[in-house]
């Protein structure tokens, strides 16, 4: 008797399809209403940079947030990270942010944007600009800032010589 590899080769077929199940490979996740979401934030944070809304921009933040600001130490907290932007106010800088990807998975999001600043002065205006990262959480359906850490392209400024 003589065995051919044909019904071998059937029988292997029909194995993997049955430990496949018939999975089909999962769809494609649609993420731009949530891309949308967190772009309107944005729109509306730099409306209220310009405002000096500190209580919205600390809304934007979940509870348990963090600011990593360049040179300083982090700041925990919605409230602090309220008063930490309240602190922009009495030296008239203005801020300007520009995001550049979101990338979103379920309820997190990694947003990576652009921002310029400037500060009057009586010796002339100063000027900086660099880079973010803010990470998101969906909370209810509402999104929040969770992290959020900036820094700029700039070489620092030289010590004041003594």
């Amino acid at each position: 008797m003589r065995l051919t590899a044909r019904p071998f080769l059937a029988l292997a077929i029909s194995l993997a399809a049955a430990c496949n199940g018939g999975a089909k490979a999962p769809a494609p996740v649609d993420t731009a209403a949530d891309e949308a979401a967190i772009r309107a934030i944005d729109t509306n944070w730099n409306a209220w940079l310009a405002a000096q809304n500190d209580s919205a921009i600390g809304a934007i933040y979940a509870a348990d947030a963090v600011l990593m600001p360049p040179n300083m130490p982090r700041v925990s907290g919605a409230e602090a990270i309220r008063g930490f932007w309240a602190g922009l106010w009495p030296i008239k800088a203005t801020l300007a942010l520009t995001p550049v990807t979101i990338r979103v998975s379920g309820d997190w999001a990694i947003e990576e944007g652009n921002w310029t600043m400037s500060i009057p002065a009586t010796a002339g205006e100063q000027k900086d600009n660099g880079k973010y990262l803010v990470s998101w959480r969906k909370d209810a359906g509402t999104w929040h800032a969770v992290q959020d850490i900036w820094n700029s392209d700039n070489p620092a400024p030289a010590p004041a010589k003594k």
